[in-house]
């Protein structure tokens, strides 16, 4: 029987500061959620009278409606005051699930499923509410288990040849998640650095000891806290010169991740055969990280040369990094590296991309205001928007290039290399004194 876990460190209240409710996407509500609306007086809300509350789902799903817009990217429901008319006028029960839900995150292991919290929102980035752990009987009302059998004999795929117990993947995780313990000294990259070399670690074990069964002492030695040689002393992530001379494999999966970004927002669904041939041309014409493109996230049309060409400062703020850290140890804490479609190297390689894609809007923000250094404030705006638009849905190499974008994913060589595209870089004037 599957339980609920409950991230520890997770704290949330609602701040009712809007930002949920004034997104490019979709917001899906149940049929009869949406008829109750119907049947509602809301005389008192002039704009709602005489409008339609929702209309057929953009991807067709029986059994769901999307609710209107208003003004903007508002829904149509969020009030002046931040609140939600539907709230206020039919209870919290009447809003739709996914609204409920928010900024709650479910993962599914082997053994359980894991609520853990969305990076979007603004009271989780600053840590601010109730902790998880006292929420316990609210998460459970609007989280629902899925009901699947536990599997705790299963293998997780670590890289794309070598299969691990459940028993040695938690170990490596929770030894994964220590490196983005605020007490851990190093900056993000080393961090990432340092898993990397565990993943390798554990691969070299499991080559040279193949075994079918949990290997005890490989066990014992990630939860040891011992130094485990090169995982302890990553070797030093410096920036491209240009982002441009990175592998193709790295820019391909950047390319793969931002795509999202490019498309109109009510696009939606899985593309048919000749959606999937014209996807791969613009694709390779991102991944030469050059071009225009009008940003579905932030609003405007983005050169991307001339957002990486904006040099700031090649160290984040402790604010900054402790944020991301806070982010990474929580998704590692999810236990969903590993799927069906990713293997725990794979995982944690994607977790990189999306890193990317923060700094990238990050500096896409700070381009925009000349700024000579990544702060906090961009940091948080491009986490925002990841989370909100990128990070959570289907990824393109899920539909196109298959083979060979996992192949890439795979590779740790490419991982270390996708560690250094975006890694901000010395302002040129520095580089000169």
């Amino acid at each position: 029987m599957r339980l609920h876990v409950i991230e520890p460190d997770g704290r949330f209240a609602c701040g009712s500061c809007g930002a949920c409710c004034d997104q490019p996407w979709r917001t899906s509500i149940e049929a009869d959620k949406a008829v109750a609306l119907d049947r509602h007086d809301f005389s008192n809300y002039p704009r709602l009278v005489g409008a339609s509350y929702y209309h057929s789902p953009a991807d067709g799903r029986p059994g769901f409606f999307d609710l209107a817009k208003g003004e903007g990217t508002k829904c149509l429901f969020l009030d002046t005051d931040g609140l939600c008319i539907i709230h206020k006028e039919l209870g919290p029960e009447a809003k739709p699930g996914m609204c409920r839900q928010f900024p709650l995150l479910s993962s599914r292991t082997w053994v359980d499923e894991r609520v853990s919290l969305n990076y979007a929102c603004p009271s989780v980035q600053r840590a601010k509410g109730t902790p998880l752990s006292e929420q316990a009987d609210d998460i459970a009302r609007v989280v629902a288990l899925s009901g699947r059998p536990v599997q705790p004999n299963e293998l997780v795929p670590l890289n794309a040849r070598t299969k691990i117990t459940i028993e040695e993947n938690d170990s490596l995780l929770d030894a994964m998640m220590s490196r983005f313990d605020e007490e851990q000294s190093g900056d993000l990259w080393a961090r990432f650095t340092a898993c990397l070399s565990l993943i390798n670690l554990v691969v070299t074990w499991k080559t040279q000891k193949p075994s079918t069964g949990t290997d005890s002492e490989l066990v014992g030695l990630l939860r040891s806290g011992r130094s485990l040689s090169d995982a302890d002393s990553p070797a030093l992530v410096e920036p491209y010169d240009r982002p441009a001379a990175a592998p193709l494999g790295t820019r391909m999966l950047f390319a793969a991740t931002l795509q999202p970004d490019t498309v109109p927002a009510d696009l939606t669904g899985r593309l048919g055969f000749l959606g999937r041939l014209t996807l791969i041309p613009k694709l390779m014409a991102l991944a030469n990280l050059s071009g225009t493109y009008a940003s579905r996230v932030l609003g405007r049309n983005l050169t991307i040369q001339e957002v990486l060409a904006h040099s700031v400062a090649s160290e984040l703020d402790a604010e900054s990094t402790t944020l991301l850290c806070r982010y990474m140890h929580s998704r590692l804490w999810q236990r969903a590296l590993a799927s069906t479609r990713l293997s725990i190297l794979g995982g944690l390689h994607q977790h990189i991309h999306d890193v990317n894609a923060v700094l990238f809007f990050a500096r896409a923000e700070a381009a925009s205001e000349n700024a000579p250094a990544l702060d906090i404030t961009h940091i948080r705006r491009g986490l925002a928007c990841v989370e909100f638009h990128l990070a959570n849905q289907s990824r393109v190499f899920d539909q196109v290039l298959k083979g060979w974008l996992r192949a890439q994913l795979n590779d740790p060589v490419i991982a270390l290399a996708s560690l250094r595209l975006m890694r901000p870089t010395v302002p040129t004037l520095a580089r000169h004194h």
